[in-house]
Protein backbone atom coordinates (compact mmCIF):
# COMPACT_ATOMS: atom_id res chain seq x y z
CA UNK A 1 0.00 0.00 0.00
CA UNK A 2 2.80 2.14 0.55
CA UNK A 3 4.38 1.65 -2.50
CA UNK A 4 1.06 2.67 -4.26
CA UNK A 5 0.53 6.06 -1.89
CA UNK A 6 3.82 6.69 -3.49
CA UNK A 7 3.11 6.58 -6.64
CA UNK A 8 1.02 9.26 -6.65
CA UNK A 9 2.98 11.36 -4.63
CA UNK A 10 4.02 13.57 -7.04
CA UNK A 11 0.30 14.15 -8.70
CA UNK A 12 -0.90 15.39 -5.29
CA UNK A 13 -0.25 18.27 -2.92
CA UNK A 14 -0.60 17.82 0.85
CA UNK A 15 -1.18 14.43 2.74
CA UNK A 16 -1.29 11.11 1.40
CA UNK A 17 -3.40 8.62 3.75
CA UNK A 18 -3.30 5.25 4.67
CA UNK A 19 -5.37 3.37 7.15
CA UNK A 20 -3.78 0.87 9.80
CA UNK A 21 -4.71 -2.90 10.32
CA UNK A 22 -8.26 -3.13 10.93
CA UNK A 23 -7.60 -5.85 12.83
CA UNK A 24 -5.62 -3.55 15.49
CA UNK A 25 -8.82 -0.96 15.98
CA UNK A 26 -9.59 -2.28 19.93
CA UNK A 27 -5.41 -1.93 20.10
CA UNK A 28 -3.90 1.26 21.33
CA UNK A 29 -0.35 0.21 21.69
CA UNK A 30 -0.57 -2.33 18.34
CA UNK A 31 -2.19 0.64 16.61
CA UNK A 32 0.53 3.01 17.86
CA UNK A 33 3.11 0.62 16.64
CA UNK A 34 1.38 -0.13 13.21
CA UNK A 35 1.45 3.53 12.05
CA UNK A 36 4.93 3.88 13.17
CA UNK A 37 5.57 0.58 10.52
CA UNK A 38 3.76 2.56 7.68
CA UNK A 39 5.48 5.73 8.74
CA UNK A 40 8.89 3.92 8.53
CA UNK A 41 8.15 1.80 5.13
CA UNK A 42 7.67 5.37 3.75
CA UNK A 43 11.36 6.59 4.81
CA UNK A 44 12.48 2.91 3.59
CA UNK A 45 10.94 3.58 0.48
CA UNK A 46 11.13 6.78 -0.33
CA UNK A 47 14.72 8.28 1.48
CA UNK A 48 13.35 12.03 -0.03
CA UNK A 49 9.81 11.74 0.76
CA UNK A 50 8.77 14.14 3.77
CA UNK A 51 7.23 11.62 6.27
CA UNK A 52 5.26 14.81 8.03
CA UNK A 53 2.91 14.39 4.53
CA UNK A 54 2.06 10.87 5.20
CA UNK A 55 -1.99 11.00 7.22
CA UNK A 56 -2.78 7.70 9.05
CA UNK A 57 -6.17 6.94 9.05
CA UNK A 58 -7.42 4.96 12.17
CA UNK A 59 -10.89 3.76 13.08
CA UNK A 60 -12.81 5.88 15.50
CA UNK A 61 -13.18 3.51 18.31
CA UNK A 62 -12.31 4.58 21.98
CA UNK A 63 -8.76 2.78 21.42
CA UNK A 64 -7.58 4.14 17.97
CA UNK A 65 -8.65 7.76 19.36
CA UNK A 66 -6.26 7.38 22.07
CA UNK A 67 -3.24 6.06 19.84
CA UNK A 68 -4.34 8.91 17.79
CA UNK A 69 -3.40 11.08 20.72
CA UNK A 70 0.08 9.54 20.91
CA UNK A 71 0.71 9.79 17.31
CA UNK A 72 -0.25 13.45 16.95
CA UNK A 73 2.13 14.43 20.09
CA UNK A 74 5.04 12.41 18.33
CA UNK A 75 4.25 14.34 14.95
CA UNK A 76 2.25 12.21 13.26
CA UNK A 77 -0.85 13.41 11.32
CA UNK A 78 -3.83 10.93 12.03
CA UNK A 79 -7.23 10.69 10.22
CA UNK A 80 -10.07 9.29 12.79
CA UNK A 81 -12.18 7.11 10.06
CA UNK A 82 -14.99 5.22 10.02
CA UNK A 83 -16.99 7.91 12.42
CA UNK A 84 -20.55 8.22 13.02
CA UNK A 85 -21.84 10.30 15.57
CA UNK A 86 -20.92 13.36 17.69
CA UNK A 87 -19.45 11.34 20.39
CA UNK A 88 -16.66 9.84 18.35
CA UNK A 89 -15.97 13.34 16.86
CA UNK A 90 -15.96 15.42 20.14
CA UNK A 91 -12.96 12.35 21.64
CA UNK A 92 -11.68 13.00 17.90
CA UNK A 93 -11.01 16.62 18.60
CA UNK A 94 -9.50 16.34 22.27
CA UNK A 95 -7.13 13.64 20.91
CA UNK A 96 -5.95 16.43 18.40
CA UNK A 97 -6.84 14.29 15.07
CA UNK A 98 -6.11 16.59 12.21
CA UNK A 99 -9.21 14.91 10.58
CA UNK A 100 -12.08 13.05 10.99
CA UNK A 101 -13.88 11.09 8.08
CA UNK A 102 -17.25 10.74 8.86
CA UNK A 103 -19.04 8.46 6.77
CA UNK A 104 -22.37 10.00 4.97
CA UNK A 105 -23.37 6.67 4.25
CA UNK A 106 -22.69 3.49 5.72
CA UNK A 107 -20.28 1.12 4.11
CA UNK A 108 -22.14 -1.72 3.30
CA UNK A 109 -23.91 1.01 0.61
CA UNK A 110 -20.79 0.16 -1.09
CA UNK A 111 -20.72 -4.00 -0.78
CA UNK A 112 -24.21 -4.71 -1.34
CA UNK A 113 -26.28 -4.31 -4.28
CA UNK A 114 -29.45 -2.23 -4.02
CA UNK A 115 -29.03 -1.52 -0.34
CA UNK A 116 -29.60 2.31 0.91
CA UNK A 117 -28.57 4.02 3.65
CA UNK A 118 -32.30 5.65 4.45
CA UNK A 119 -29.99 7.77 7.56
CA UNK A 120 -27.21 9.81 5.98
CA UNK A 121 -25.34 12.17 7.90
CA UNK A 122 -25.15 14.90 6.01
CA UNK A 123 -26.79 16.77 9.41
CA UNK A 124 -23.57 15.22 11.46
CA UNK A 125 -21.21 16.64 9.02
CA UNK A 126 -22.66 20.01 9.09
CA UNK A 127 -22.84 19.96 13.37
CA UNK A 128 -19.33 18.16 13.00
CA UNK A 129 -17.38 21.41 11.70
CA UNK A 130 -19.83 24.00 13.67
CA UNK A 131 -18.33 22.05 16.72
CA UNK A 132 -14.92 22.22 15.88
CA UNK A 133 -15.22 25.85 14.50
CA UNK A 134 -16.95 27.09 17.67
CA UNK A 135 -14.52 25.53 20.26
CA UNK A 136 -11.96 26.82 17.99
CA UNK A 137 -10.34 22.79 17.43
CA UNK A 138 -7.53 22.27 15.14
CA UNK A 139 -9.55 18.75 13.74
CA UNK A 140 -11.12 19.45 9.94
CA UNK A 141 -13.66 17.22 8.47
CA UNK A 142 -13.53 15.36 6.07
CA UNK A 143 -16.55 13.77 4.66
CA UNK A 144 -16.12 10.13 2.61
CA UNK A 145 -18.46 7.26 1.73
CA UNK A 146 -20.63 9.44 -0.66
CA UNK A 147 -22.73 7.39 -3.76
CA UNK A 148 -23.95 10.29 -6.01
CA UNK A 149 -22.50 13.85 -7.63
CA UNK A 150 -25.84 14.89 -5.56
CA UNK A 151 -24.83 14.08 -2.34
CA UNK A 152 -20.74 15.58 -3.10
CA UNK A 153 -23.29 18.80 -3.82
CA UNK A 154 -24.97 18.93 -0.75
CA UNK A 155 -21.75 19.13 0.85
CA UNK A 156 -20.49 22.22 -0.70
CA UNK A 157 -19.38 24.16 1.96
CA UNK A 158 -17.23 21.36 3.98
CA UNK A 159 -13.63 21.87 4.57
CA UNK A 160 -12.39 18.75 2.79
CA UNK A 161 -14.15 15.74 0.90
CA UNK A 162 -13.44 12.12 -0.65
CA UNK A 163 -14.70 12.18 -4.36
CA UNK A 164 -13.81 8.93 -5.92
CA UNK A 165 -13.13 8.77 -9.29
CA UNK A 166 -16.21 7.89 -10.73
CA UNK A 167 -18.03 10.51 -9.31
CA UNK A 168 -14.98 12.87 -9.50
CA UNK A 169 -15.98 12.37 -13.37
CA UNK A 170 -19.46 12.49 -12.76
CA UNK A 171 -18.75 16.22 -11.53
CA UNK A 172 -16.72 17.01 -14.17
CA UNK A 173 -19.44 16.28 -16.45
CA UNK A 174 -23.09 17.84 -15.35
CA UNK A 175 -24.76 20.90 -15.51
CA UNK A 176 -24.75 22.45 -12.18
CA UNK A 177 -27.07 24.88 -13.69
CA UNK A 178 -29.62 22.33 -13.72
CA UNK A 179 -28.46 21.15 -9.81
CA UNK A 180 -31.74 21.61 -7.37
CA UNK A 181 -30.52 24.04 -5.13
CA UNK A 182 -28.20 26.96 -3.95
CA UNK A 183 -24.33 26.18 -3.93
CA UNK A 184 -23.46 26.15 -0.11
CA UNK A 185 -26.63 26.83 1.05
CA UNK A 186 -27.15 23.47 3.41
CA UNK A 187 -23.42 24.49 5.49
CA UNK A 188 -24.23 28.38 5.32
CA UNK A 189 -27.72 27.65 7.55
CA UNK A 190 -25.50 25.98 10.23
CA UNK A 191 -26.61 23.15 12.04
CA UNK A 192 -30.02 21.92 13.09
CA UNK A 193 -28.94 21.36 16.34
CA UNK A 194 -25.91 22.01 18.52
CA UNK A 195 -25.96 18.97 20.86
CA UNK A 196 -22.74 20.76 22.80
CA UNK A 197 -25.27 23.34 24.55
CA UNK A 198 -27.14 20.02 25.81
CA UNK A 199 -24.34 17.45 26.33
CA UNK A 200 -21.00 18.04 28.06
CA UNK A 201 -18.93 16.46 25.69
CA UNK A 202 -15.52 17.92 27.69
CA UNK A 203 -16.31 16.27 30.66
CA UNK A 204 -17.15 12.86 28.38
CA UNK A 205 -14.34 12.48 26.30
CA UNK A 206 -12.35 11.95 29.80
CA UNK A 207 -13.99 9.19 31.25
CA UNK A 208 -13.92 5.85 29.10
CA UNK A 209 -16.64 3.90 30.83
CA UNK A 210 -18.86 7.09 30.03
CA UNK A 211 -17.99 8.09 26.78
CA UNK A 212 -18.34 3.98 25.79
CA UNK A 213 -22.09 3.94 27.00
CA UNK A 214 -22.35 7.55 25.65
CA UNK A 215 -21.41 5.80 22.08
CA UNK A 216 -23.45 2.63 23.02
CA UNK A 217 -26.56 4.71 23.19
CA UNK A 218 -26.09 6.77 20.03
CA UNK A 219 -28.80 6.44 17.81
CA UNK A 220 -30.23 3.42 20.09
CA UNK A 221 -27.57 1.57 18.64
CA UNK A 222 -26.48 2.62 15.31
CA UNK A 223 -23.68 4.58 15.33
CA UNK A 224 -21.98 1.64 17.10
CA UNK A 225 -23.76 -1.15 14.99
CA UNK A 226 -21.96 1.03 11.62
CA UNK A 227 -18.59 1.15 13.36
CA UNK A 228 -18.45 -2.72 13.66
CA UNK A 229 -20.01 -3.32 10.12
CA UNK A 230 -17.37 -1.44 8.49
CA UNK A 231 -14.56 -2.74 10.75
CA UNK A 232 -15.85 -6.05 9.56
CA UNK A 233 -15.66 -5.24 5.72
CA UNK A 234 -11.77 -3.87 6.37
CA UNK A 235 -10.82 -6.96 8.61
CA UNK A 236 -12.46 -9.14 5.33
CA UNK A 237 -9.83 -6.87 3.00
CA UNK A 238 -7.07 -7.20 5.32
CA UNK A 239 -7.49 -11.14 5.47
CA UNK A 240 -7.40 -11.35 1.58
CA UNK A 241 -4.89 -8.82 1.25
CA UNK A 242 -2.95 -11.43 3.55
CA UNK A 243 -3.78 -14.08 1.85
CA UNK A 244 -2.41 -12.69 -1.89
CA UNK A 245 0.72 -12.11 -0.27
CA UNK A 246 1.35 -15.20 1.34
CA UNK A 247 0.07 -16.98 -1.52
CA UNK A 248 2.79 -14.88 -3.95
CA UNK A 249 5.70 -14.55 -1.19
CA UNK A 250 5.18 -18.61 -0.89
Amino acid sequence: MVKLQLLIVPNVTGYVHIQTNPKLSYSTNGTISDAYRIVNIFKHLAPDFDEKRVCVKIPATWEGLQACRTLEMKGIATLATTMFCMEQAALAAEAQCTYIAPYVNELKVHFEAGYVDENKAFEFCREAQAYYISHSFRTQVLAASLTSVDEVMQLAGIQHVTISPNLLNGLAAADLSTWNGTLGEYFAQGPAKKSWETKDYNALVRDESSWRMAFTRSGFGTSEGKIIQAINYFADFQDKLEGLVKQHAG
